[in-house]
């Protein structure tokens, strides 16, 4: 049994001294002394107190400005952010704290955050994170954006180059380190198409849930380097690309940055707390992020690299211009079966296929496939599983047993993943402009599809072998009866769709092939056979690297 404690009477007496007593002379008379003497502290008062947050604002975005020492130049980077076409859903300063006097911006903007401690560019990445909106722009003070500047961001975006977009990229040397005499945007090269780059400065937008990468690891320097750390940390933790935007020559209306504003502005004063030549400081970085394993944009073979998203756009376009093609997609399950190995996923809802080797069928079957793989033509697209997915080994091997260039390879998920909400709202749409035909599960009720299906074929259970040869006849039979031509058949068939493509662009290659897997499994009632049917989080963000 714990003997219970209890005080002395002189112990009761202290405790009641300490705490009402010397408590009263400490907390409550000490707090009135406080009030006293708060005249001799500085106090900041805003001309205008921001609203309160109202809820997030999907599409829209946020901007940040940062307060240093041209602050002189802040009304007029307003008004242009006001008069975009695009114009954003609020504008955010963070104030720097700053030898020249500390300016009230707060009836020029929606909310100000001032700072005595001077964060150089790093704070209002860190604000970034807070922001409500899709969207986040930043600027440097010596930046007056142009009026389609959001709009070009955005339509590059859709266009397929999701990623960190910037007004002036700076393409690095394989050798030398940091080097800025390769430049693209308002003050480099003024093309008319989207650039990849390694790095971005001066104007960054994106979307708010790439600033993560920012945070990712601890930056090699915080006196310099920032544009190199985010598109580093940003293609090594997320495989997102940094892009400049097209700068037309002719229309300057889509740049970042009036160019006489940047020049002018940005020779007045210095913007950082440091006067010295950051460049070794800048090279070391490089240098520190190359031995990391960071693969330059010149490294990778030019500036037209592969994105997860550009893909996708890429065979939007051709929808939307009546250009005929070949899509066909080989995923483990196909693999298998071309590699010989036994499968069985017969069980499987929507009874998929059975591979047994040495058997006659199965081989027949199985070169047909094999062959599917291999064909080659200009027009005939082959998606494979990603390095992202299947790891670098194993993919690099599935790229050369197909034999396939590199620019006719694709991957096997590309309507899938973070793809899936761009195929939903961007691709579907295109098959209601063309006459589409659809080879489907006999379950299939496609009356529930969003557009309209001008002849249907149907396969059962293990249809690579089962339904085969029936199907090939009937299409080709339908094909050439009617003398199809120019129209769009969309494949929903598993393995069999590979082959059937395959047979069907040979003879009659003035149509449209496309497999397209699952995508429209819950629509047509056939349940919501993968995750990122049943809405899973982790794989609808999840954007595959080349």
């Amino acid at each position: 049994m714990v003997e219970k404690y209890s005080k002395t009477v002189k112990q009761k007496i202290k405790w009641w001294w300490d705490t009402r007593v010397i408590g009263f002379f400490r907390v409550r008379l000490g707090n009135l002394w406080k009030k006293n003497i708060s005249h001799t502290t500085n106090t900041i008062t805003f001309g205008r107190t921001a609203a309160e947050f109202s809820q997030p604002s999907p599409g829209g975005i946020t901007v940040i400005l940062t307060a240093y020492r041209r602050t002189e130049y802040l009304a007029d980077q307003i008004k242009a952010l006001r008069n975009q076409t695009m114009p954003p859903a609020e504008i955010w300063v963070w104030s720097n704290s700053s030898p020249d006097k500390l300016r009230d911006v707060s009836s020029l903007v929606d909310r100000v955050v001032v700072s005595n401690t001077n964060w150089l560019f790093w704070g209002r990445f860190a604000l970034g994170s807070l922001v409500r909106t899709d969207y986040v722009a930043f600027f440097d003070d010596d930046i007056l954006p142009q009026p389609r500047w959001f709009e070009n961001c955005l339509t590059t975006i859709d266009h397929g180059y999701d990623g960190i977009l910037g007004g002036s990229g700076v393409l690095l040397p394989i050798e030398g380190g940091y080097s800025s005499k390769n430049k693209v945007g308002w003050n480099g090269k003024h093309s008319t198409s989207t650039e990849q780059v390694d790095l971005v400065g001066h104007a960054w937008f994106m979307k708010k849930k790439h600033v993560q990468y920012m945070w990712r690891e601890e930056p090699c320097s915080w006196d310099n380097g920032e544009d190199i750390h985010l598109s580093y940390m940003a293609l090594k933790h997320g495989g997102i690309k940094t892009f400049v935007p097209p700068h037309p020559e002719g229309d300057q209306s889509l740049w970042s940055c009036r160019p006489d504003f940047g020049k002018i502005v940005g020779r007045k004063k210095v913007a950082t707390f440091k006067t010295a030549d950051h460049k070794q400081t800048r090279t070391d970085i490089v240098h520190k992020y190359h031995e990391d394993g960071w693969v330059i944009v010149e490294e990778a073979g030019g500036a037209q690299v592969k994105t997860f998203a550009g893909d996708l756009a890429k065979f939007n376009e051709k929808l939307k211009a009546g250009e005929n093609f070949s899509l066909v997609r080989f995923g483990d399950g196909e693999m298998i079966v071309i590699n010989g190995d036994s499968i069985d996923l017969s069980k499987k809802c929507n009874g998929e296929h059975k591979y047994t080797p040495n058997d006659a069928e199965d081989e027949r079957h199985r070169k047909v496939l094999e062959e599917s793989l291999l064909f080659k033509d200009q027009q005939y697209f082959v998606g494979l599983p990603c390095r992202c997915c299947v790891g670098d080994e194993h993919c690099d091997q599935l790229r050369r047993q197909s034999q396939q260039e590199d620019a006719n390879l694709t991957w096997a998920n590309i309507f899938v993943n973070s793809n899936y909400t761009t195929f939903l709202d961007c691709t579907m749409p295109l098959f209601q402009s063309r006459i589409t035909n659809m080879i489907c599960h006999t379950d299939a009720n496609i009356q529930k599809l969003p557009f309209v299906i001008a002849k249907d074929f149907r396969v059962g259970g293990n249809a690579w072998v089962a339904d085969y040869d029936r199907l090939l006849d009937e299409i080709k039979g339908y094909i050439s009866a009617n003398d199809i031509k120019n129209e769009v058949f969309i494949f929903c068939a598993g393995v069999l769709s590979n082959m059937l493509i395959y047979q069907l662009t040979k003879a009659y290659p003035d149509n449209t092939y496309i497999d397209v897997g699952s995508v429209f499994d819950a629509m047509m009632d056939l349940g919501k056979t993968r995750k990122y049917l049943k809405g899973s989080k982790k794989r609808l963000e999840k954007v595959c690297v080349w």
